[in-house]
């Protein structure tokens, strides 16, 4: 999350490829730590397909999609990225921030961050 924070959900996808969880990681000061977590998770083939919904009190605020196509992890492909997308990760975590100030300025109620407790294995 934009506190550095990790949190792993171990997930057992449906025959359907889909899996649903509680929310229990605090990502953003606009959503506070409730619902839950409705995903649709095929295994990837040629092309990866992946998406995550936050459902709250029978309402979806938010969905992240994946998509991509397959690629060898070869040293030069990942150096090939790096050059041609060289500020990407910059550029993600400036829109996420600035997307946040956005919504603050909306009057967006910010929601405080609780006490996560750590999880073996993670730092």
């Amino acid at each position: 999350n934009t506190y550095g924070g990790r949190h792993g959900y171990l997930l057992r996808p449906d025959g359907n490829d889909r899996a649903v969880t509680g929310k229990e990681f605090y990502v953003s000061p606009f959503f506070p730590v409730d619902g839950g977590y409705r995903m649709r998770l095929p295994e990837p083939g040629a092309r990866l397909d992946l998406s995550v919904h936050l459902e709250r009190e029978g309402a979806r605020p938010f969905t992240a999609t994946v998509r991509g196509a397959r690629r060898p992890a070869t040293s030069r492909e990942l150096v090939r990225l790096a050059l041609r997308h060289p500020l990407s990760t910059v550029l993600v975590s400036a829109a996420i921030r600035l997307h946040g100030i956005r919504l603050y300025l909306r009057g967006l109620p910010v929601q405080p961050r609780p006490p996560h407790r750590t999880q073996e294995g993670m730092q």
